[in-house]
């Protein structure tokens, strides 16, 4: 981490006030600064909700980019008429370079949410406030920093371990931790936080939005099961706590996206966000959708334009061929947007939304795919209230059955497999391997960014990359030689430039 983004960090932590109780409630309140601030419950719950908010901006941009449109599971709609500094679309090419913003947020941002949580924890250890509050305190925040740690490990391999709170610039020059030691401190702070975190209460069939028992565990399981020695034991035992726990699959899959349902009994853990003037709303249909001057169709709101923004994590034709016909997951996952090119410009002008398959769509000269899941009403442009989903019960069943066949015990894998299918509409399997679960999660999971996490788990990358490579070269003749060249070096995104420029004790991987 480099000096001057750390005083940054430093200052931020110190403006924690503008935090409110809730992380859904961000606005602010007052300016504080560390001698009158961590002094009360009040405002160490408002120094959690900075944490949290951080969540926010990791699954924007760099969210959906590199852990979805890095896979096979979408592409994008290309243009000559727009160019863009963030530069989206050499992340999905595989041509990303150090100075690409996007990788380079996703850096920053999870580092920022580790130096505010380190912060925090510095502080709170000799208060005297009761057990239980310094329980649900330390174990959210311990959670939270172990999230980001296992982002950082996953998209950047070794990183710099920043435990304790930033107190002077020297304190930012650290060297790299080897992986394994990274991950054997996520693993510290996600048991610890097991161990204090309470178990999900749910009222009226909707929890707090809050990481909690149930979240640690699915983390740990997580990272059990991804770090370089696997411990599928370990991860079973955690993820048979979470069947206990009360959690369950909401019996409508399209329900677990829609805000009416948000933190509901199959949520583990999502990013919220909330629709209205307080700035915390979510907007990515409108980076979904496809490029066009006149989108009312689509999102119901008056002048959506979406020519320079839209047009990104468009699913591609092999997972929509992967769906059985009569999958229920398909409509709820996607849609086909309709319409014609406009004369004057070759501007695409929505006309209506279809189902996959629909027999209007060969009535339009123009169709395009569109990820369906975040679709929801909402009055105001780029302004939503949806929540981005990080764990989700169908995927403890689907990592639980991965964990069975990895261990041999495919017969007892066939159950959970089952309980995601049958909500699906689909026929039981009596037979299950490694192939099949790692299908079930990219369609039950699609477009909630862990397609290319499980495809590096799993070691199926560079194989799958490849081939998606050259049928994405076949479609699109914009596609350069130099794309796609998808080697051991390109699992791992490169470090920031600016961040080895200024702390020379970093070093770039292999590759950039």
């Amino acid at each position: 981490m480099n000096k001057i983004y750390t005083i940054g960090i430093l200052l931020s932590c110190l403006l924690l006030a503008s935090c409110a109780d809730s992380f859904l409630d961000l606005s602010p309140e007052s300016q504080s600064n560390e001698k009158t601030f961590y002094k009360t419950e009040g405002d160490f719950d408002r120094a959690l909700s900075g944490v949290y908010e951080k969540l926010r901006p990791t699954h924007d941009w760099p969210g959906f980019m590199m852990g979805e449109s890095r896979s096979d599971n979408t592409h994008y709609t290309y243009s000559s008429a727009v160019s863009h500094s963030i530069k989206p679309e050499d992340i999905v090419d595989f041509i990303d370079d150090s100075q690409n913003p996007i990788t380079n947020n996703m850096y920053l941002h999870t580092y920022d949410a580790i130096a505010r949580a380190n912060t925090l924890l510095g502080h709170i250890q000799d208060k005297s406030f009761s057990e239980s509050y310094m329980n649900k305190t330390i174990g959210q925040t311990k959670f939270l920093r172990a999230y980001n740690y296992f982002m950082l490990v996953q998209y950047f391999g070794a990183v710099s371990l920043h435990l304790d709170q930033v107190k002077n610039t020297d304190d930012a020059f650290l060297s790299q931790s080897s992986v394994e030691e990274v991950y054997e401190q996520i693993i510290k702070d996600a048991t610890e936080a097991v161990n204090k975190l309470g178990v999900v209460a749910f009222s009226a069939d909707k929890a707090s939005g809050r990481a909690t028992k149930g979240s640690a565990h699915m983390l740990l399981a997580n990272v059990l099961m991804t770090k370089p020695n696997r411990d599928y034991v370990e991860a079973e035992k955690h993820l048979r706590e979470i069947i206990n726990m009360g959690y369950e699959l909401l019996p409508n899959y399209a329900d677990v996206f829609n805000p009416t349902y948000k933190n509901s009994r199959e949520s583990l853990f999502e990013v919220q966000y909330q629709e209205g003037n307080l700035g915390q709303q979510s907007n990515w249909l409108y980076r979904f959708m496809p490029k066009t001057p006149l989108g009312i169709a689509v999102t119901g709101v008056e002048n959506t334009n979406t020519q320079t923004w839209g047009g990104y994590n468009v699913p591609t034709q092999s997972l929509i061929d992967s769906y059985e016909p009569a999958d229920k997951r398909i409509n709820a996952s996607i849609a086909v947007v309709v319409g014609e090119n406009r004369a004057s410009d070759n501007a695409f002008i929505a006309d209506k939304v279809l189902n996959v398959g629909d027999p209007q769509i060969s009535t339009y000269s123009v169709s395009y795919y569109m990820i369906n899941k975040y679709r929801h009403a909402h009055a105001k442009l780029n302004n939503t209230d949806d929540n981005w989903p990080i764990y989700r019960y169908s995927d403890v069943l689907l990592l639980l059955s991965e964990c069975l066949v990895e261990q041999g015990r495919s017969a007892e894998a066939a159950t959970y497999v089952n309980q995601v299918r049958q909500r699906a509409g689909l026929d039981e399997l009596t037979q299950i391997n490694a192939d099949i679960v790692a299908k079930e999660r990219r369609l039950e999971l699609a477009f909630e960014n862990h397609r290319w996490a499980d495809l590096i788990r799993t070691g199926k990358a560079i194989e799958v990359m490849t081939e998606h490579g050259k049928r994405m070269k076949a479609i699109y003749p914009y596609l350069q030689e130099r794309t796609y060249q998808v080697t051991n070096d390109k699992l791992l995104f490169p470090i920031p430039y600016r961040e080895l420029q200024i702390n020379t004790e970093l070093k770039q991987n292999k590759g950039y």
